[in-house]
């Protein structure tokens, strides 16, 4: 690729490309109607422009400077300005700024942030949570075109492993943790995924999750840019995102789990509507059957009209799922679909690709390799080196039950956690960063997560539980469940037992008639039941509890503030347990979002 060698900051990347791919379309912005094109050369502008003005107000090198807006072209533009100037950046979560403003407040703070950059319709409720950091606010709208600067941007001297972004990340314990990364860090991630995936100048990849989280910003915004391609702006929430995708014609296709599944009910919800669910259902089970009959690809033949559809042509080469577990049997339905959905696995202290699988036109079209692999995270990304720890706190031994804590060493591998000696020296040493991710290596090198270590339930007699590999894909298969945690419980003679929190889906629940909290939890014990019915026993015996209910709608999932190190320990509330509400007659009154 051109200039890759003068690429060696992340300021660099649009300075570059703006010379080597000016004319090229780099960002796009769906109206509704039509998109609306940033050139590279006009990208590389507005961040000269957004980069003189944050000089003009007293920003210096190596100041940190934060981000908080929604998902756009202002948001980026503010992201190259930052490094543009040699400064660091902090990209911040613009939905803390309605719910939990006290976490930007922490934040802005802990970093030592001295501006942060927002839309103008936020600056008032971003001083509030700026204030106790004393942070200056800059409201940024984002011109489309401007002209050249008079004089060129005099860049600083930075070198690739100085600190480049802090990444805010929670941890299960729901402390925030402020995740520091090198240019050295993300870039030699960037050219790593690359490689892996062939990434070229012509193609597309849409920047549809947020861009403050680690996966999306490197996966959907420094990777194409770097690599000269096009980049859809948008948001995964947006009612417009099929419009957005089939006029984009994305040839790569990045999500989480939640996402492609999503994505999937809305491609049935629509051949529903349009009389062909059957047609559809028909073709992809003969799709199925031939392709582990003889290894032959029919379905991006047969249904090349659904492509054409759905992306707006048929030039889709993958997808990749990352950022949690990919359901094994997801990723068999999209490949029944001509859709290769692969599996990525990583964390933000990895830049944050550790390992993905590769994409293999032949193998799609010519093989099973991909429906027998379904699960995997493939191989470590170039550069990346994986190996399998015991965990001895948890009773795991790499040599005697083949699988082990993955430890990684690499050029992408964080600074360290910022102002947090204590948790960088306990995670990262010159054996590698811990992960805290159990996996397990077959022969020709694959890795399959099999659970978190800290998760791990050890039962009576020693038989272990992962939650990951032995029950999350059976359990989310079960209708009347939108999320659920499986963790360790105590049970009333101090024995390790499973538990589960369960927030359940409204729609089913509603729609099956349910009124009391007695029948829904018996509802909710028979699709367990069922679902996990060919389970060693010691894995079916059980217990569960929801979510608290307020006005009508059950709260979500609040994961990360669990205690550690086995959550349900302490938050698991047995008088809400299904051995004391299976036969409450307490009404539900649940309220059900209109369409």
């Amino acid at each position: 690729m051109a200039a890759d060698d003068e690429i060696l900051t992340l300021g660099d990347v649009v300075r570059v490309r703006a010379r080597t791919h000016a004319d090229r379309v780099a960002l796009q912005e769906w109206d509704g109607a039509r998109f609306r094109d940033t050139t590279y050369r006009d990208l590389g502008r507005q961040v000269d422009a957004l980069s003189d003005f944050v000089l003009a107000n007293g920003i210096v090198p190596r100041d940190k400077v934060a981000i908080l807006m929604p998902n756009g072209r202002p948001w980026i533009v503010a992201y190259f300005a930052v490094h543009n100037i040699g400064a660091v950046a902090v990209p911040l979560e613009y939905d803390y700024l309605n719910s939990q403003p006290e976490n930007i407040s922490f934040a802005l703070g802990h970093a030592e942030a001295r501006m942060v950059v927002v839309s103008p319709q936020d600056v008032e409720r971003a001083r509030r949570a700026a204030a106790p950091s004393l942070c200056r606010v800059l409201p940024f709208a984002g011109p489309t075109r401007v002209a050249a600067p008079a004089q060129p941007i005099e860049r600083p001297d930075v070198a690739p492993d100085e600190l480049a972004q802090i990444l805010y990340t929670s941890g299960t314990t729901g402390c925030k943790k402020g995740v520091a990364l090198s240019h050295e860090n993300v870039l030699s991630n960037v050219r790593a995924c690359c490689a892996r995936f062939r990434f070229r100048a012509e193609d597309c990849l849409p920047a549809l999750l947020p861009y403050h989280h680690a996966y999306p910003l490197t996966a959907t915004i420094v990777l194409p840019l770097y690599a000269g391609g096009r980049v859809p702006v948008g948001d995964v929430r947006d009612r417009r995102l099929g419009e957005l995708l089939r006029a984009a014609q994305p040839t790569i296709l990045v999500g989480v789990p939640r996402f492609f599944d999503a994505f999937l009910k809305s491609i049935e919800k629509a051949a529903r509507k349009a009389g062909a669910l059957e047609r559809l259902q028909r073709t992809e089970a003969l799709c199925g059957r031939v392709k582990g009959l003889t290894g032959l690809n029919l379905s991006r033949l047969l249904l090349r009209g659904l492509h054409r559809k759905v992306f707006g042509g048929t030039q889709l080469r993958f997808c990749v799922s990352g950022g949690a577990r990919l359901s094994p049997e997801l990723a068999l339905r999209y490949l029944r679909l001509g859709i290769p959905l692969l599996q990525g696995w990583g964390m933000t202290e990895l830049s944050p690709v550790g390992a993905v699988q590769p994409f293999s036109r032949f193998k799609l079209l010519f093989t099973r390799y991909y429906e027998r692999n379904a699960g995997s995270i493939g191989l470590p990304v170039d550069g990346a080196e994986i190996s399998l720890h015991d965990v001895p706190e948890q009773d795991i031994c790499v040599e005697r039950d083949g699988r082990g804590e993955m430890v990684v060493r690499g050029p992408q591998v964080m600074l360290c956690y910022h102002k947090d000696p204590d948790t960088t020296a306990r995670m990262k040493s010159d054996a590698g960063l811990r992960t805290g991710d159990v996996a397990m290596r077959d022969a020709e090198g694959h890795l399959r997560v099999v659970g978190r270590a800290k998760h791990v339930i050890v039962l009576p007699g020693g038989k272990k539980v992962f939650p990951e590999e032995d029950m999350e894909e059976e359990l989310s298969r079960c209708a009347s469940i939108e999320e659920f945690a499986v963790r360790s419980i105590t049970n009333a003679e101090g024995e390790e037992q499973v538990g589960i929190i369960i927030k359940p889906r409204v729609e089913t629940v509603t729609g099956r008639g349910v009124k009391t909290f007695g029948e829904l939890y018996a509802l909710v014990k028979g699709e367990m039941d069922e679902a996990l019915r060919d389970k060693p026993d010691y894995v079916r015996r059980l217990d569960f509890c929801l979510t608290e209910l307020r006005e009508g709608r059950f709260c979500d999932l609040v994961k990360n503030l669990m205690d550690e190190p086995c959550p349900l320990k302490n938050e698991f509330r047995f008088e809400t347990a299904y051995s004391a509400c299976h036969d409450s007659d307490r009404s539900l009154e649940l309220k059900v979002e209109q369409a």
